[in-house]
């Protein structure tokens, strides 16, 4: 009777413990998502000192700091696809958000 009563325990600790991992499969796209529908909106404004459009990366010289945003979300005067239109020291105005310490752009003006 013991026997059958530790397997009987055992198994119901495995079926508990193996709901558990189970219930933390979550898409990390869309974690990322919400974190980004949430981040406060900030503003940069200061000319492009480089434009890596291979990493998605820009470097904006601001009047006190330097500010590296990702492009990935952001949009172009109203158009997603003229990153590659960025030219080095034109003036900008950025408009991004922080996840996980790194800069998003939302919109570059």
């Amino acid at each position: 009777m013991k026997k059958v009563m530790l397997v009987m325990l055992v198994m119901l600790l495995s079926v508990v413990f193996a709901g558990g991992v189970f219930a933390q499969d979550r898409d990390p796209k869309e974690e990322f998502n919400k974190k980004l529908a949430m981040a406060k909106v900030m503003t940069f404004e200061g000319t492009v000192l480089s434009h890596d459009v291979a990493c998605h990366c820009i470097v904006v010289k601001g009047a006190k700091s330097n500010l590296t945003v990702q492009d990935d979300y952001t949009e172009f005067n109203q158009d997603y696809n003229r990153a590659k239109g960025l030219m080095i020291g034109s003036k900008v105005k950025v408009t991004y958000k922080t996840v996980d310490y790194i800069n998003y752009a939302t919109k570059i003006q």
